[in-house]
């Protein structure tokens, strides 16, 4: 009898496995709707493009991006979260996107239950500026001057939640020092107030930076790496004066929750390979991107670490949902 049941156990499996099998094979069987939750043009955008163009090549299927802004991207979210887990519908997001339950009074989705992650594509080194008229030269520098003059120096965000509004608050909780949030249109609305003096200080994306360090228009100070970049081997690293500090974009691709793992780990396959492409990687990296692909699992890794480092700093900093 134990046999018997083993053995029925086991011909079940198989058939699974089979059915897997085929099941990845079939797919794409239809069209495949990447769905980026901002307007055109962006960091997302410029990924989702790029990624999507290869996926179309590789699986025989045409991948239409399709623009759904609006709520701070919960619009495109909520629209893929409610879609059928057949993984022809795909959407783009962020490090932005762990960060949503914090800093959101309420989400029409749960952002680890309703979606299954495929995979990590690309990350995007953030930077550390000061204006040049601040007189600090390093981030150690900028912690003595904001705790010699508390409350008088201010950091631009494109927003609360942002990427670079959570940095600069992890920032000020792990050195205890204060600063003012000034918030923008966006983070290039943010570069003539930088320039000028107007604002001291801000967290933001290396390709967003880069063109005005290096015409000598914005002083970089730290890279919120863990280590130092190549191309910038003379910038130390924020966390060689603050330990542990690391903060970075990243983009990837998830699907709605109830999508096989064949179909995501086919598809994250599918990412890892197109974001090793030579000719993909020189694209992404003359646009700032450096690829580093993740498994779904990883993925889903990540997303939980900085959920609970967000809700830490959130917590910590008193910032109310919006």
């Amino acid at each position: 009898m134990k046999n018997g049941m083993f053995a029925a156990l086991l011909a079940g499996a198989t058939l699974a496995a089979t059915a897997a099998s085929v099941l990845a094979q079939s797919f794409p069987s239809k069209p495949i709707r990447l769905i980026v939750p901002y307007t055109p043009g962006g960091a997302v955008d410029v990924f989702s493009r790029t990624i999507g163009q290869k996926l179309s090549e590789r699986l025989g299927q045409p991948v239409i991006i399709e623009n759904k802004p609006g709520a701070s991207g919960n619009i495109g979210a909520e629209f893929v979260a409610r879609s059928a887990p057949d993984g022809h519908t795909l959407l783009a997001v962020h490090n932005g996107f762990p960060m949503l339950p914090w800093v959101s009074k309420s989400l029409p989705f749960d952002i680890m239950k309703d979606f299954a992650p495929i995979g990590i594509g690309v990350t995007m080194p953030m930077v550390m500026v000061v204006t040049n008229k601040l007189p600090v030269k390093s981030v150690s520098e900028l912690i003595a001057y904001a705790r010699a003059n508390p409350g008088k120096l201010s950091y631009a965000t494109p927003g609360i939640g942002a990427a670079h509004h959570m940095a600069t608050e992890m920032f000020m909780h792990s050195t205890g020092i204060e600063m003012v949030q000034v918030i923008y249109k966006g983070a290039t609305a943010m570069m003539p107030d930088l320039m000028s003096g107007e604002v001291q200080v801000a967290f933001g994306a290396l390709n967003w930076a880069a063109p005005l360090i290096q015409s000598g228009k914005l002083r970089a100070i730290g890279i919120a790496e863990r280590q130092r970049l190549p191309q910038f081997k003379d910038l130390p690293t924020v966390n060689e004066s603050l330990p542990g500090f690391e903060v970075n974009f990243w983009f990837g691709l998830v699907a709605p929750a109830g999508t096989s793992n064949a179909i995501t780990n086919k598809l994250s396959e599918e990412q890892r390979a197109i974001v090793n492409l030579p000719e993909v990687r020189e694209r992404l990296a003359g646009i700032g991107f450096d690829s580093n692909p993740t498994s779904a699992a990883e993925m889903r890794r990540t997303m939980i670490a900085e959920f609970d480092k967000w809700g830490e700093v959130v917590k910590a900093a008193g910032i109310q949902p919006q």
